[in-house]
């Protein structure tokens, strides 16, 4: 610690981004402790999954959820990112699974089901404390911050198109396709997203994991296939 605070660290994190699609215009129809009850069970769920694949939560902002994987790390090898990665990776498939449990539940309560965007990247960030002496939080700040939640909002306007079976999307980078390595996970390549000052795109896969349909599932993207 250095004046309270954490001492400032640059590490290669994977940055994890939720937020449930259409969630304010549910929440504006619904009675005040009624939206609360209703957002703070989908909240304990979700957290004890991410707490559970070794993530951590960093912020929330509404319906929103910040996960970070590789903060605590004393030290970090090829490995420990390799596994870092495979474990954000779990944890959102785990998350959509459990999307489909709550909206279940909620079916039976007489309570709107939503539907859930997951953004994941793995980058360098700093990570420290960040705020006031009144107010301090542990974060992470960098590019691939900033990736993840534009992988998490990444054509939303276009999910009206998904089709009913489907409760979550779940959108990688570049860098966390090439981390994962092997896995029982479909990819699919479905567009690039640019930053602000950035001369080159980035690359967003989608995945998919064994509830979407068959035809969905391809664990090589059309650039893989085209190589052959």
């Amino acid at each position: 610690l250095e004046k309270g605070r954490l001492r400032p660290q640059k590490l290669v994190v994977t940055t994890v981004f939720t937020d449930l699609e259409g969630f304010t215009t549910v929440a504006e129809n619904m009675e005040p402790n009624t939206v609360l009850d209703w957002l703070n069970t989908y909240m304990e769920r979700m957290v004890k999954i991410i707490n559970n694949h070794g993530g951590m939560v960093d912020d929330y902002h509404g319906d929103m959820i910040k996960a970070d994987f590789g903060v605590f790390r004393l030290g970090q090898t090829e490995e420990n990112k390799r596994q870092d990665v495979n474990n954000a990776v779990s944890c959102a498939v785990a998350l959509e699974q459990e999307m489909r449990c709550l909206n279940t539940q909620w079916q039976q309560q007489g309570l709107p089901e939503v539907r859930m965007r997951i953004g994941i990247q793995t980058g360098p960030v700093v990570v420290g404390s960040l705020g006031s002496e009144q107010r301090l939080k542990f974060t992470t700040i960098g590019d691939s911050v900033n990736i993840a939640s534009r992988l998490e909002s990444f054509q939303k306007d276009s999910l009206e198109t998904w089709s009913k079976d489907e409760v979550c999307r779940i959108l990688i980078g570049e860098t966390t396709k090439q981390y994962l390595g092997e896995h029982p996970w479909g990819l699919k390549e479905v567009g690039v997203i640019t930053l602000r000052g950035k001369a080159n795109g980035i690359s967003v896969y989608r995945l998919f994991t064994k509830t979407a349909a068959p035809e969905q599932r391809s664990a090589m993207t059309p650039r893989e296939q085209a190589r052959g």
